[in-house]
C-alpha cells in the first residue's frame, strides 16, 4: 500500500520524466539537434509555461476574478438567475505541473551553469 508521500513522489517523477521527454522531442523538432543550449532553451520555455499555467489556475481558484466574472454574467443576455462564481467552476489541480515546472527550472539552471563554465 502506497503512502500519500510515496504516491505524490511517483506522480512527480512521472510528470518530470514526461516533461524531459517532451523537452527532447521539442528540441529535436525545432532545432533539428540535441545539445546543451537547445536543452536549456526548450526546458526554460516548457518550465515557464507550466509555472505560468499553474499560477493562472491558482489565481482563478482563489476567487480573484469572481467579481469580474459575475459582472460579465450579469451583462450577458443568457443570464438565467443562477450565478456560480468562477472559482467554483475551476476544478483543476495544479500542484504537479507547478512542481514539475520548478524542478525543470532547477535543472535548466544547472545546465546553464555547466554551459557557462
Amino acid at each position: 500500500m502506497l503512502l500519500k508521500g510515496e504516491h505524490m513522489f511517483k506522480k512527480l517523477v512521472y510528470w518530470f520524466l514526461s516533461s524531459q521527454l517532451l523537452v527532447f522531442i521539442c528540441s529535436f523538432t525545432f532545432y533539428k539537434r540535441i545539445d546543451l543550449l537547445c536543452y536549456i532553451n526548450t526546458s526554460f520555455t516548457i518550465g515557464a509555461l507550466l509555472i505560468f499555467f499553474s499560477l493562472s489556475v491558482f489565481m482563478l481558484r482563489t476567487g480573484f476574478f469572481d467579481a469580474f466574472f459575475y459582472g460579465f454574467q450579469r451583462l450577458s443576455s443568457r443570464f438565467d438567475g443562477e450565478v456560480r462564481p468562477l472559482s467554483k467552476l475551476v476544478s483543476i489541480h495544479v500542484q504537479m505541473p507547478f512542481l514539475t515546472g520548478v524542478v525543470m527550472m532547477i535543472f535548466m539552471a544547472i545546465a546553464l551553469f555547466l554551459q557557462s563554465s
